[in-house]
């Protein structure tokens, strides 16, 4: 890994990292932004079939259990993309309200602004992390070297069987010619 790539990745994750840790210890932080909605799919999920234990604020705590554990992973190095994406998928969502913005006037409205401005280069980043290879090749660029490479491996064991086929139907041919010869020579 590079010294960029060390240096980057626990700096680009540590601010996960600490909202993902405040959401799963204070769920009604996210609630609070937009309780009807919250409450709308509260009802929701205990119509359904799920279990009793679930609910909005289980869902949004473990929301950010797995932010938090998708940074740690990430700022690790211990599967960077796929921690890219789990946080990826699971800020996204929690960032994108966390104020309105349409009610804020004055410094309150420019700083919250900041902060969106803010978040949104973070996810840029993350959106960066998610398809950095760190200078290997990509899982479908590999999946298509393998493909090419049996192929032509195939390609040369059926030359190969093709080949000997060949000389045995020679072999074959000969030695049902010498065969007729020698009947042949028996009968006259």
């Amino acid at each position: 890994m590079s010294l960029v790539r060390r240096i980057a990745r626990p700096l680009l994750a540590a601010p996960f990292v600490f909202e993902g840790v405040r959401t799963a210890l204070h769920p009604e932080r996210e609630i609070d932004v937009y309780p009807q909605a919250f409450d709308a799919a509260d009802s929701v999920i205990s119509k359904s079939a799920a279990p009793g234990f679930l609910n909005v604020r289980t869902i949004v705590q473990v929301s950010g259990a797995v932010a938090a554990g998708a940074g740690i992973l990430y700022a690790t190095n211990r599967c960077p993309r796929g921690a890219a994406v789990a946080l990826l998928a699971t800020t996204s969502v929690g960032w994108a309200g966390r104020k309105k913005v349409w009610e804020l006037r004055g410094e309150e409205l420019t700083q919250e602004v900041q902060s969106i401005l803010t978040d949104a280069g973070l996810l840029g980043g993350v959106l960066l992390a998610v398809v950095d290879t760190d200078g290997r090749p990509s899982v479908g660029y590999r999946a298509n070297k393998f493909v090419e490479r049996s192929q032509k491996k195939a390609a040369t064991k059926q030359r190969e069987i093709e080949k000997k086929a060949g000389s045995l139907e020679k072999k074959a041919k000969g030695a049902v010619a010498t065969a007729q010869k020698q009947l042949a020579d028996q009968r006259g």
